[in-house]
Order: C-alpha cells, then structure tokens, then sequence
C-alpha cells in the first residue's frame, strides 16, 4: 500500500476524508462531495459552529446538506462524537443553517447583480431566455405554476432553480419582491458565479425538498 501524500493526511483529520473532494457525514456514515455537504467546527465556547465558507480554523466536521441528516446529527450526539468531547447544539441549529443558505444564496446573486451579470423582470428574463443569454434560470418558489413552466419551457435546457421565495429574490435585487431572474452567459467571471449559486441552491434543497428545484415534473 502506498504511503498518502501530505495533503491527503491532513485531509483524513479534516473530518474523516476519502480522498480529496471527499467528507464522511458524521450523522449517516456516507462519503460525500464537499459540494454537497457543510462544514462545522468547535467554537472557543465548546458550541457548534457551522462553517458555510469553509475557512474557519479548526477541525472541520461534516454534514449532508440535508434538514434531515442535520436534525439526526443534532439529536444523536454525533457532533460530540466526532469531536471527542461535550459540545453545545443550539435548538435552532437547521434553522439557522438554512438561514445561512438563503443569506449567501442571496448574496451571491446580489455580486452577479452588481456586476451586471444577473438580470430580474419578466420580460428581461424572456428575452435573455429566447436569445440563449442566460446560464442560470432563478424562479420564486411562490410565483405562479403556469408561468414557472412557460419560462423552462423557454429556457429549453438552461438550468433552473426555485428555492427562492418571492421576497428572499427579491431582496437579493434591492426589490420588495421578484418572481423572475437569470444570470446572464457572459464572461468566466459570470460562469463562476454561476457554478458558486448552483452550489448553494443544492445545499438549500436539502433543507427545501418540498418545495422541489421546480416542482414542474409534469412539463411535457
């Protein structure tokens, strides 16, 4: 057997790693991309801290993106487990993670939006879709169903997603509310953020199921 490189050991600490883009969730036991899971660490107090950007110090334990594997490693000891100590879990904590995912989902879109690479409105969104301009198709969970399927019925293979509520789009847009949205095809720095908010709409799928990624399975 082959020795493992250095960061290879380093990433068996980080949270009991199979390779490098590899986690074990520490509440089911299964591997997992990172892109799928979230990050959380021991704060200085012993309390559970999550970690969406990956970059707080400290050894990272390891969640699927999921209400449910987040709710049994909550209720199953598993983050004191992992950590090989008492830790605290505040009662709030999927809440507040979702919280966390709408916040950067949001915020993500408002960078895309500031650069000139995110657009909202019917017929802005329309005409993006006609012209094969957008990467991206954003959709309020709690706009219309006809018109959420007339809109990927027009993309015709553009991604879409619609985790969002009207009021949690919109304020990613400085508006009170937005039902319809895109991220423009333009440029690597739009592709970027493109693969960055398809990312963290999976992540918050997890954690909003029910509402489905478009809750249009029927389109024909």
């Amino acid at each position: 057997m082959t020795r493992p490189q250095q960061h290879e050991r380093l990433a068996l600490v980080e949270g009991d790693d199979l390779g490098r883009n590899l986690r074990r969730c520490i509440a089911t036991g299964e591997s997992g991309e990172t892109e799928r899971m979230i990050r959380f660490v021991i704060g200085p107090d012993d309390t559970v801290v999550p970690d969406l950007s990956e970059k707080l110090p400290g050894r990272g334990l390891w969640v699927t993106a999921s209400r449910d594997a987040l709710v049994e490693a909550s209720k199953k000891r598993a983050f004191s487990r992992a950590a090989k100590q008492k830790v605290a879990v505040r009662e709030d904590l999927v809440e507040a993670v979702e919280a966390m995912l709408v916040a950067s989902t949001q915020s993500l879109i408002g960078l895309a939006r500031r650069a000139g690479a995110a657009i909202a409105g019917h017929a802005k969104v329309e005409d993006a879709l006609r012209h094969r301009k957008a990467s991206l198709l954003i959709e309020a969970s709690d706009g219309a169903v006809d018109a959420r399927q007339r809109m990927t019925r027009l993309g015709d293979g553009v991604p879409a997603e619609a985790l969002l509520t009207r009021s949690e789009l919109g304020a990613a847009f400085d508006r009170e509310q937005t039902v319809h949205a895109a991220i423009l095809a333009a440029g690597d720095h739009s592709k970027g953020l493109t693969v960055r908010l398809t990312r963290e709409f999976a992540r918050l799928s997890g954690f909003r199921g029910d509402i489905s990624r478009l809750g249009l399975e029927n389109i024909g």
